[in-house]
């Protein structure tokens, strides 16, 4: 459970997400070249789909070999790349935490736009835990460790991810880093991941604050999530 907890953060240093990637894809150009002279352009677009979904990928371990070197201005450029290529949310703010730590931030009104939504609720000497981010995705991790991976448009549970990133804001305190320790019984935690940083709020929240709105709203995208994936264990004819 930890290890999944920690992906649901944007605060990894490029080493380590470079020493956390593997691939297994043939990367052979004249495969692809052979593909189009020979006419099978659908194999060749396909082929290309999957290379391309790797650019980022391919640019933060740039990015790290340039920082290692010392290159700090190359390693910005590549970084600054990612922001703008990557679909995914998490990918995107990896991005903006390590331009942060070379000296390259983010307009001061896009530091504060809230990209992700993390609650933690202590259950059992452990947590629930509910993620939502910008492009649609959201994780949901049980106090026991089950997990629910969301990364499909859905008529119910798409707008609401939407609506509680719209509704939220930065509250709390600033941090360098998502917070470890567990969240104290009787609390609750509230992590917000902006292209400038991270923002913890964690306490009992005041009934009609916007910390009690905002997780009253969490809690809905929670039951969507569980009931669409119990809904789909379930098959057509509900068994």
């Amino acid at each position: 459970m930890d290890q999944n907890r920690a992906l649901l953060f944007p605060d990894w240093e490029l080493e380590k997400i470079v020493k956390h990637m593997h691939s297994d894809r043939d990367d052979e150009l004249s495969g692809l070249v052979n593909l189009v002279n020979s006419g099978k352009l659908a194999e060749a677009s396909k082929w290309l789909q999957i290379e391309i979904s790797h650019y980022p990928w391919v640019l933060l371990i740039a990015a790290h070999i340039s920082v290692a070197n010392g290159k700090l201005e190359e390693a910005g450029k590549l970084l600054r790349a990612v922001t703008l290529i990557a679909h995914d949310t998490l990918v995107q703010l990896w991005a903006w935490h390590n331009l942060t730590k070379i000296g390259k931030f983010p307009s001061v009104s896009f530091a504060q736009q809230v990209m992700g939504i993390i609650i933690e609720v202590p259950f059992e000497n452990s947590a629930e835990i509910v993620a939502s981010y910008s492009d649609g995705t959201a994780r949901y991790i049980n106090h026991k460790g089950g997990m629910i991976i969301w990364e499909d448009y859905d008529e119910t549970i798409t707008p609401l991810i939407f609506s509680g990133l719209k509704m939220a804001r930065p509250m709390g305190s600033p941090v360098s880093q998502h917070a470890d320790s567990p969240v104290e019984d009787g609390n609750v935690r509230l992590t917000l991941l902006c292209p400038g940083g991270i923002y913890i709020w964690e306490g009992i929240p005041e009934d009609g604050s916007d910390v009690a709105r905002l997780f009253a709203q969490q809690a809905g995208l929670l039951n969507a999530l569980v009931r669409k994936t119990l809904e789909s264990r379930e098959g057509p004819d509900g068994q």
